[in-house]
């Protein structure tokens, strides 16, 4: 079985520079059965911290989920970074460009639909939950972050939680240069148009195409950041 994956190898010649960080990552996170079939390729990995675990649901096949690979040619080809503390879960395929970063906190939770793509220059911030349906698209430059690293405090003496899971439908399109914020939910057969910033409950129906509005807005009143009183305490 082995020499069957080292020949299947030779079709993927990107990944040779990093074939010992795909093999190590492969045996440190997965069952040894999994691990053999190299079922995760890196390209120009940089770890962080390789805590936490990784948990591949269904059928495991070599290099069906492939990160830091794709490229764009207006982006750094530098591969992917890794700081991983809490849990992955993939589905089935996925593969996530070059110049992207994933950070997951101990208590945290990243879920990966099948056949998820996103090209170069990803951002997955992950304190508490994010997961994406089957067949989600993600352009290039994206973020996701489910929390804002500080509390608010009200007027009232009340503080924001300051977190909130993200979930993205299936078969979505996200273009170039998104945010996506804590407390999301975003339906099936949505796009996304470039450079828009989501938060919240999206109450949209399916096959619609959302976009942020290009003015400035007032959005709350009565509340700020108190720089002495604005650490997270994450529950779960």
């Amino acid at each position: 079985m082995f020499m069957k994956v080292i020949n299947k190898i030779k079709n993927y010649r990107w990944c040779f520079r990093s074939l010992l960080s795909s093999i190590y990552f492969n045996f440190h996170y997965l069952p040894f059965s999994q691990a053999l079939k190299l079922p995760i390729l890196l390209y120009k990995p940089k770890f962080k911290s390789l805590k936490g675990s990784i948990e591949i649901v269904g059928g495991v096949k070599f290099g069906m989920i492939q990160l830091g690979c794709n490229t764009v040619s207006i982006y750094p080809n530098s591969g992917i970074m890794l700081e991983l503390r809490g849990k992955i879960i993939f589905k089935g395929r996925c593969s996530i460009g070059n110049n992207s970063y994933i950070s997951t906190s101990e208590q945290s939770e990243i879920v990966f639909g099948d056949d998820f793509v996103s090209s170069t220059t990803l951002r997955l911030v992950c304190y508490d939950r994010i997961e994406f349906g089957d067949r989600v698209l993600v352009g290039w430059d994206c973020m996701f972050t489910d929390t804002d690293f500080h509390k608010i405090t009200r007027e009232d003496g009340t503080e924001s939680k300051g977190y909130g899971p993200i979930t993205i439908g299936d078969d979505t399109w996200i273009a170039n240069g998104c945010r996506f914020l804590k407390n999301t939910t975003l339906p099936n057969k949505i796009v996304v148009a470039a450079c828009s910033v989501v938060s919240g409950n999206i109450n949209a129906p399916e096959k619609s195409i959302l976009g942020s509005q290009p003015h400035v807005s007032v959005l709350a009143y009565g509340r700020w950041l108190d720089r002495k009183n604005d650490e997270i305490t994450y529950s779960h």
